[in-house]
């Protein structure tokens, strides 16, 4: 018998280890401020030993809307150390899912190998009643452990489904099948007969084919998310300059529309050397760089969320305050 892959598990915490007060607990876990031990999470998916050798790897838990740009980086590090060191064929973080998509991103954008990274997290707590997290980490191991894994960016997976960090979002607050790719859909499934099948493979470049490489920064520039909506002004926009914004991303309405006060701000800030990318709040669909961008001197989002996109312009200006560049990485990744 042929030995077991190797799958690290560095488990940062979220939903998924968090203990409510009871099996009804499904909305205030987090204020029960309670995880699972060390050990604990593998000590309950004991299916596991059937398809990898499981090594749980340390890292400070977080829930995942306490993250910081450092923590990205950290993990970043210690995902290659694992991989520099040989102790892992594929690796699956646990995450919570409140920003999961926007460390799925940014890793598919700075990870310099082509070995799998599966990120998972769960809707509901490790002690609920139909807990979703013990299932969402077997199968997450079933894909990191699989060699058709290799080469295909950053991996989420959640309800059996396997998206690229690239393109998946979270579109709901409770339901176990809140994760979607709403313009180009899922890579594939880890089915319920135990195999791991792909559909599909992203054109987008990523990992390896970036130029990012993050392993020796200790920072990244600051760079602000601003939303538009009815009666919206330039104070925010004017906040983010004085609080040293290198990059501002707008949210804006529809196909990416600020509002008149909200571009006289923008404008004022791109005067300022500052980048200014222009989103939407709309959950899909490109923004597209229209003529009146390009002369001011704006970048346009792609399909990319705005909290996604935030992430594309911190790397972007650790390598140049070119416009035409940065749109450059946006049109590539």
């Amino acid at each position: 018998m042929s030995e077991l892959p190797r799958v690290a598990l560095i488990i940062t915490g979220g939903t998924i280890d968090s203990v409510g007060k009871d099996r009804l607990d499904l909305a205030w876990y987090i204020e029960a401020g309670k995880r699972l031990n060390t050990g604990e999470l593998l000590a309950q998916i004991p299916e596991l030993k059937s398809i990898a050798n499981v090594e749980e790897v340390p890292f400070r838990r977080l829930p995942s809307h306490g993250l910081v740009d450092k923590d990205w980086l950290d993990l970043v590090r210690t995902i290659h150390s694992i991989f520099d060191e040989n102790r892992a064929d594929g690796i699956v973080i646990t995450h919570g899912t409140n920003t999961i998509e926007e460390t799925a991103y940014f890793l598919n954008l700075t990870l310099k190998t082509d070995k799998p990274v599966v990120l998972v997290g769960s809707m509901r707590p490790s002690s609920a009643l139909g807990a979703d997290g013990y299932l969402n980490v077997l199968e997450a191991v079933r894909v990191a452990a699989d060699p058709n894994s290799r080469g295909r960016g950053a991996l989420l997976v959640m309800n059996d489904t396997i998206f690229s960090g690239r393109d998946v979002t979270k579109t709901a607050t409770y339901r176990v099948q809140a994760f979607q790719a709403r313009d180009l859909g899922p890579l594939g499934y880890a089915d319920a007969d135990g195999k791991v099948v792909y559909f599909h493979r992203t054109a987008k470049k990523h990992t390896a084919e970036t130029e990012f490489d993050v392993r020796n920064l200790q920072s990244l520039p600051r760079v602000d998310v601003v939303v538009s909506y009815v009666g919206a002004d330039g104070v925010m926009i004017d906040a983010a300059v004085a609080a040293g914004a290198k990059g501002i991303v707008s949210a804006g309405t529809g196909a990416g529309r600020p509002t008149p006060a909200e571009d006289q701000a923008f404008d004022r800030a791109a005067k300022q050397g500052v980048i200014i990318c222009i989103g939407t709040r709309v959950g899909s669909g490109r923004v597209v760089r229209s003529p009146g961008l390009v002369r001011r001197g704006f970048v346009a989002s792609d399909n990319l969320q705005p909290w996604k996109a935030r992430a594309l312009v911190s790397l972007a200006l650790t390598k140049t305050t070119d416009p035409n560049e940065i749109q450059r990485m946006f049109d590539t990744y």
